[in-house]
């Protein structure tokens, strides 16, 4: 036991010593995220300057509020060597990609994306498999988080995420958490690193920092580290290989073991032992007994192979469990390129043009006249000052000193620097929805919106990537941990709805060489761009109605055109489409003398 613990510390103490180098290492870019979230905030400071603006423009925030989008890509999956079983397989992963953005909150999670992306210049994405979700029957489904790039600490000196050999996510949770996910003892909380304000005793504080080490191995697996302060939550040197408790002294598992005191431990699974058929969904049958096979050969007797029970070993991913999306490309750094960075120049020169402008406006005044001796009396509250006459003047001297300045020229600057930043960014007035002063055709006006988007069609091919590679990872973490396949539903080109499953002994491949199995995993991800486009609703609304009245669907007045004009229209969303599509399915059943397309 104190050689256990003895390692234990050690391991501790070598990872927490990579994190604070690490941490000390990125200090600067972490100090600079501070920075440009206070300016998408609409801060006062000025830089090199004591003195604080007396007001902001925000222009970092409407420049990047209009780059934000609600579109969320659809998933699209193609094999990377084609046959009719991989391209199966390949529809199977995009229907389990559907369900898992069903069912997962996507929409806040992009809309924090967003965000994330334009002001820090990336976002962090981590998938995590977690055992205690149950669906029906379903045991086990992934969780999907969006994280502050903050909150992400990569190996120093290394761009790619793919080339590191450790990295850390930083989280913040309760003590009761703790607790509850990782067993910890209420005594041992003490040991966690608590999160406290300035000014609250930290001792009742009921928040901690845990730390999530991801590393490779001397064989290149993944490993998981998790600790908080001097407590360790968990080690997992094989993170994805599949555990189970054994007893070490008899060497059976927890439920078998008759020991009088066990002392039990987590050892890897690396083989699924194959008891009865599999039968596979596209009819095939992967057997319970297959050739007996050593070190890569299969071993013959008397000219037959000796046959032994099916051993399918676990599939292990190979990657970390977490995806960068960038903005634009930074050289020589795992992160992205910053919105606010590019346009930091011209919001503080607009705060020190605004600022200018109101000291201007609020030290003009309309200065009235009038001769010492008037009895008017004049609220000094509201004009600020009096002039008054000597005595003997002339009453015709009543008049006012009109001191308001002209700020035509600071505004001018201001507009002509909030084009600057525009410009920068490829952001125009047509993208914005701004009214255009000049003269020009609707198509002229079209193709500045088209123009003005392609500028930042990098920024979305990033966010294609940055999905496509997440789901990757969905995909292999199903193809570890998910044994009961998962029941899935999906519509067909007319509409209707059909069972389908995600099972991954689909993916088992049998080398007749070598005799072993093992899971294909090589299939190409990348995002439908005709699937998923929120802001393309109404465009995709009439292009169908165009398609209907050209006859391209077939006959506008022919039932089953209508009723495959609203099936189009009920895929892109149209409001109330499901109504007609069951009306015209219902026409078009009763002209055929049937009452549904299956025939019954």
């Amino acid at each position: 036991m104190k050689t256990e613990n003895s390692n234990q510390r050690s391991r501790l103490e070598h990872f927490r010593a990579l994190y604070e180098n690490a941490l000390n290492y990125y200090q600067n870019e972490l100090e600079m995220y501070d920075l440009y979230m206070n300016q998408y905030k609409g801060d006062l400071s000025i830089d090199g300057s004591d003195e604080r603006a007396a007001t902001v423009r925000n222009i970092t925030y409407e420049i990047i509020e209009t780059q934000v989008g609600s579109d969320i890509p659809a998933p699209k999956v193609d094999p990377y060597c084609y046959s009719e079983r991989r391209e199966r397989n390949a529809k199977s992963i995009e229907r389990l990609l559907y369900a898992v953005r069903d069912r997962l909150p996507y929409e806040l999670m992009n809309d924090i994306d967003e965000r994330y992306t334009y002001i820090y210049g990336s976002s962090i994405w981590y998938a995590e498999w977690d055992n205690s979700i149950r669906e029906g029957s379903q045991t086990g489904g992934i969780r999907v988080h969006c994280i502050n790039p903050r909150n992400f600490i990569p190996q120093p000196n290394i761009s790619s995420l793919s080339d590191m050999e450790y990295c850390f996510i930083r989280t913040t949770t309760t003590r009761d958490q703790l607790m509850r996910r990782y067993g910890a003892k209420e005594e041992d909380i003490t040991l966690a690193q608590t999160e406290f304000y300035e000014g609250e005793d930290p001792s009742s504080s009921d928040t901690v920092t845990v730390i999530l080490t991801f590393y490779k191995d001397s064989d290149g697996e993944i490993g998981s580290f998790i600790f908080s302060g001097d407590l360790v939550l968990s080690d997992i040197p094989k993170y994805y290989r599949r555990k189970i408790c054994v007893c070490k002294k008899c060497g059976e598992e927890r439920g078998n073991c008759r020991c009088v005191k066990g002392s039990f431990e987590n050892v890897d699974e690396p083989f699924e032992e194959i008891t009865q058929d599999i039968r596979l969904d596209d009819g095939s049958v992967v057997s319970a007994a297959s050739p007996l096979s050593r070190d890569g050969c299969i071993v013959y007797k008397d000219g037959m192979p000796i046959m032994a029970q099916t051993k399918i070993p676990y599939y292990v991913p190979r990657s970390f469990p977490i995806v960068i999306r960038k903005n634009i490309s930074k050289d020589s750094s795992p992160f992205g390129q910053s919105d606010c960075e590019y346009i930091r120049p011209q919001q503080q020169a607009i705060n020190k043009i605004e600022t200018r402008i109101l000291q201007k406006l609020l030290r003009s005044a309309i200065t009235p006249i009038m001769p010492e001796d008037a009895s008017v009396q004049v609220n000094n509250t509201v004009f600020g000052q009096v002039i008054r006459m000597k005595p003997g003047e002339s009453a015709n001297q009543y008049g006012k000193v009109d001191t308001t300045p002209n700020i035509s020229q600071d505004i001018a600057e201001a507009e002509r620097l909030y084009e600057h930043s525009k410009r920068i960014l490829g952001i125009s007035d047509a993208l914005q929805g701004l009214d255009s002063n000049t003269n020009e055709s609707g198509l002229s006006r079209q193709l500045k919106i088209a123009q003005a988007t392609g500028r930042l069609e990098s920024k979305k091919k990033m966010k294609h990537t940055a999905y496509a590679e997440l789901d990757k990872i969905i995909f292999e973490m199903y193809l570890a941990f998910s044994d009961k396949p998962k029941e899935l539903i999906y519509k067909d080109s007319w509409g209707r709805i059909h069972n389908a499953r995600f099972n991954r002994y689909d993916f088992i491949e049998y080398d007749p060489v070598t005799g072993e199995y093992y899971y294909d995993d090589n299939y190409l991800f990348s995002v439908d761009l005709n699937g998923g486009a929120e802001y393309q609703r109404e465009a995709l609304w009439q292009r169908n109605l165009e398609n209907l009245k050209a006859g391209t669907l077939g006959d506008p007045t022919d039932k089953s055109t209508l009723l495959r004009y609203w099936q189009c229209q009920e895929r892109a969303h149209y409001p109330h489409a499901r109504e007609n599509v069951e009306y015209f399915r219902m026409a078009t059943d009763s002209e055929k003398g049937e009452m549904n397309f299956d025939g019954e």
